[in-house]
């Protein structure tokens, strides 16, 4: 959202508890993700606010950030298809589809 610009500078962000809650996933891995951004100088917090965007964002380290994500859930979606014996040519003219038409 923050790449995206839906959040803005200073907007903040959930709660550790309440973003866990709400994504279904553990508040340990909200917190280190908060972390993980904090570090890379996408948010910063104040002490009893809660977590916000930074107000320089390294829009580099944003990109990063971005690309791994990417990466991690493309390896998880290409072991998904070749444990189901989808074909390379397949794969590569459905993700070709898909992008066209995200693009609509």
């Amino acid at each position: 959202m923050i790449a995206n610009e839906e959040l803005k500078i200073g907007d903040f962000l959930p709660s550790v508890r309440s973003l866990a809650k709400s994504l279904e996933i553990s508040a340990f891995s909200v917190q280190r993700a908060y972390a993980e951004l904090q570090k890379e100088g996408v948010i910063e917090s104040a002490e009893g606010k809660g977590n916000f965007v930074a107000e320089k964002v390294n829009k580099s380290s944003l990109k990063d950030t971005l690309l791994r994500e990417v990466e991690h859930d493309l390896k998880k979606t290409i072991q998904l298809a070749q444990k189901n014996g989808v074909e390379f040519e397949e794969f590569q003219n459905l993700s070709k589809i898909l992008w066209e038409e995200s693009n609509e």
